[in-house]
């Protein structure tokens, strides 16, 4: 069976920076692997490395069996490697259906599936649905986040990665973020960034520690 994602010995950073170096993930298709750590650990910046935000180092990315670690950031995307970044990102001044329809340049779904994605994108977070009509910038910060991950699920995921998905959300907000992405496990892998390990034991089946740089010992999760 053919690992959805292989990252061996992979560096990156900023300019001559060296901010994580070594990293090795080994992701199966539908598992969830998270990467706990604090600040500065060096997560953001190695979700950004494998999204091709970055320049990498050293080392290799390999999605769905095919050599990524060249492509550009468009290329990954269009391949399915799609990463909701820290701080969601969303366009504050157009509405919630203008940044969910941005996603159709992706072209990874033809008219008919994606009609069918948005149609399930909107019933896993029916708070969007009455809210299409709105601007981002209007959203509070937990439907911000839902914004976020429904507009990645329209491009279509190979591999879904979420950079601190919790991040400044309230408590009954988290719980909600929580059940989409424990609905969504089994379709697809994933790759969650987090700085809270209640959050990970519920949703990974495995955690990976990051500390300096360096990505540590492993964890089974709570969630089998």
């Amino acid at each position: 069976m053919t690992e959805a994602l292989v990252i061996s010995g992979l560096s990156g950073g900023y300019g001559s920076l060296r901010v994580f170096r070594d990293a090795v993930i080994t992701l199966a298709p539908a598992s969830v692997i998270g990467i706990l750590g604090p600040n500065g650990a060096g997560k953001t910046t190695l979700l950004k490395t494998v999204a091709g935000l970055l320049p990498h180092q050293a080392g290799r990315i390999i999605l769905d069996g095919h050599d990524v670690t060249a492509l550009p950031t468009h290329a990954r995307a269009r391949l399915g490697l799609i990463l909701v970044p820290e701080g969601r990102q969303i366009l504050a001044s157009l509405t919630v259906r203008q940044n969910l329809d941005l996603t159709r340049a992706m072209a990874r779904l033809d008219n008919a599936a994606h009609r069918q994605r948005y149609a399930e994108v909107l019933a896993l977070f029916p708070r969007l649905s009455e809210r299409l009509s709105q601007s981002g910038g209007s959203l509070s910060g937990g439907e911000q986040q839902m914004l976020a991950i429904a507009r990645a699920l329209l491009c279509d995921p190979t591999v879904l990665m979420l950079d601190e998905p919790t991040q400044g959300l309230a408590p009954i907000m988290v719980q909600q973020v929580l059940a989409a992405l424990l609905s969504l496990k089994g379709r697809f892998p994933m790759i969650v960034v987090e700085q809270s390990r209640t959050f990970l034991d519920q949703l990974a089946d495995e955690t990976v520690s990051m500390q300096g740089g360096h990505l540590g010992g492993r964890q089974q999760g709570e969630s089998r």
